[in-house]
């Protein structure tokens, strides 16, 4: 009976394994992320009733991908090597992501040109070197990533998220960004900067130590929930305003998953919770989104 029972465990471990090492490639590799993005593009064709643009979503999706890994690229170029054991599964695939960065900056750069696009390219470059520069300097020995610039990089992911995410479509499907359009970006904005201070709550430690003000560090860590959770506050508020019917419950629906991730986010939570859990968040307000509206 036991060694049946041990045969089980056996077989099943391998399958945990790749279960487990498929979850770590999604997340970490920064493919989970940029289907937020992509889910959020589809969504503002949806919240405007625009026909969805698949080039532009993933043109976005692209996008998002080499942003998220151009510190790979970076460490690569700079002929730096990961130390065996005990590193990061990013460090540890740090060349297998250069790659990707490099393919996905090259189909984006395919599809902007192929489907002619009609987003302004110098927009595109300016949100782009904001994007690169948070993690990487721009000019190397003379200026920091713009992370380390003190309670910044909380405003410039929602800033670059809600850009692109809301205006690259919407200015692609020669929408006016009139005042209800800016409304759904200032939503958009306030959702984004919620959540990113959830990030700086994970940091927490290593901000210290690199000596990065931070809302965590300027407030501690309840504060700052506290803060997240109002600006989900004033967005609900713009939701309310703004939307009707079933739209508006699945954007409320949305809105209170996020509070509830919110609420329990500290500085202990495993990484896997917010990359999981608090990106998730984006992909679920995408869905709830498709729901009211299919």
């Amino acid at each position: 009976m036991l060694e049946k029972e041990h045969s089980e465990i056996r077989r099943q471990q391998p399958l945990a394994d790749w279960l487990r090492t498929g979850i770590e490639a999604l997340l970490y590799s920064s493919v989970f992320i940029s289907l937020c993005a992509f889910g959020l593009t589809v969504e503002t064709y949806l919240l405007t009733g625009n026909k969805v643009s698949l080039p532009m979503a993933c043109f976005v999706f692209l996008a998002t991908l080499f942003t998220y890994n151009t510190s790979s690229l970076q460490r690569m170029w700079r002929g730096w090597r990961a130390k065996k054991g005990g590193q990061s599964w990013s460090i540890r695939h740090q060349k297998e992501l250069a790659v990707l960065a490099l393919l996905s900056l090259a189909g984006a750069v395919v599809l902007y040109f192929l489907f002619e696009l009609r987003i302004n390219l110098w927009f595109v470059l300016t949100l782009a070197l904001i994007s690169v520069g948070y993690t990487v300097p721009l000019a190397r020995n003379r200026l920091k990533p713009f992370r380390s610039v003190p309670l910044l990089k909380v405003f410039l992911i929602a800033l670059v998220w809600s850009a692109v995410t809301v205006l690259f479509p919407l200015i692609d499907a020669s929408v006016a960004l009139d005042s209800p359009v800016m409304l759904i970006w200032l939503r958009r904005f306030l959702f984004i900067l919620a959540l990113a201070l959830l990030f700086d709550i994970r940091d927490y430690t290593y901000d210290r130590h690199t000596r990065t003000l931070t809302f965590p560090g300027l407030l501690g860590e309840n504060y700052t929930r506290f803060l997240s959770l109002g600006l989900l506050v004033l967005y609900l508020l713009l939701v309310l305003l703004t939307e009707e019917g079933e739209v508006l419950i699945g954007l409320l629906s949305a809105a209170l998953v996020a509070g509830l991730i919110v609420w329990n986010a500290s500085e202990e939570k495993p990484r896997i919770y917010y990359a999981l859990l608090a990106d998730g968040a984006m992909l679920v307000h995408f869905a709830f989104v498709y729901l009211a509206v299919s």
